[in-house]
């Protein structure tokens, strides 16, 4: 029974852990305090209007801040852990591309454009999507917990040898959930890797993005074992993007199912 409270709280901490990063993953974008230059903000605009075009969309609105999310602490890399762009929706908002200002300064034009043109699948595959389809997952969640609580008091009630094993199992299948969330998410992002790559027909610039992407924005495995253990574990289970070689790899195994196709 020792076991099972021990397990349960530990996929307790993993799982709430999740949820917050998920949940938080809209409204993180914070701007740092020195002032973005207009110079960049008219060039995300442009990348974004020119991959538009060529989709026969409607461009979204775009903004640039220094940093995404919080600072790494790395001093040799100029992003935060929000990467080097995010869609943000908000209610009774059109949606809003915000790029990191090191995604405008370290990259070549083309690969700026194969990063809005990512962005812009995911502007177009929210709209195909009704709102509560995009928190279905969320109530789910916390139903699924709810319902596991209440199972869990009632065995300590009623039958208190079972409230460990009730409360692990019903944790197992809380985490067993956001695996299908993340795998969800994961799907997302080659879907928008494939309409990128598909859009602007430049594998250059979608390997110049994810090589971009791998030094800045990938997290470094620390020194310690136990750490480098950890972080292998959260990349593999918990990382809501896929490795970017897996997703350069995933892009050119499309470009060439289409040449073999035709």
């Amino acid at each position: 029974m020792a076991i099972a409270y021990l397990g349960g709280a530990v996929l307790v901490v993993a799982a709430l852990a999740k949820v917050m990063a998920t949940w938080s993953q809209g409204w993180r974008t914070r701007r740092a305090a020195e002032p973005v230059d207009q110079a960049l903000q008219e060039r995300a605009a442009a990348a974004m209007a020119a991959v538009a075009e060529r989709a026969n969309a409607a461009a979204p609105a775009t903004d640039v801040v220094a940093i995404l999310g919080a600072p790494t602490g790395a001093a040799d890399r100029g992003v935060g852990d929000g990467g080097l762009a995010v869609t943000r929706f908000r209610a009774g908002h059109t949606a809003t591309v915000v790029f990191a200002q090191v995604a405008l300064t370290g990259l070549s034009c083309a690969a700026v454009q194969s990063l809005a043109a990512h962005e812009l699948a995911h502007v177009i595959r929210r709209a195909r999507t009704s709102a509560a389809a995009r928190y279905a997952w969320v109530l789910g969640y916390l139903a699924l917990v709810l319902a596991g609580a209440g199972l869990t008091v009632t065995a300590v009630v009623a039958a208190p040898q079972l409230a460990g094993p009730a409360m692990l199992a019903t944790m197992t299948a809380a985490v067993a959930f956001l695996a299908l969330r993340v795998a969800f998410d994961r799907r997302e992002e080659i879907a928008a890797d494939l309409f990128a790559v598909d859009l602007m027909r430049d594998l250059d610039a979608a390997a110049e993005l994810m090589r971009f992407y791998e030094d800045n924005v990938v997290r470094q495995l620390p020194e310690g074992v136990l750490g480098r253990v950890w972080a292998r574990l959260e990349r593999r289970w918990f990382a809501s993007h896929p490795e970017p070689r897996a997703r350069l790899a995933a892009m050119q195994r499309h470009l060439a199912s289409e040449a073999t196709d035709r």
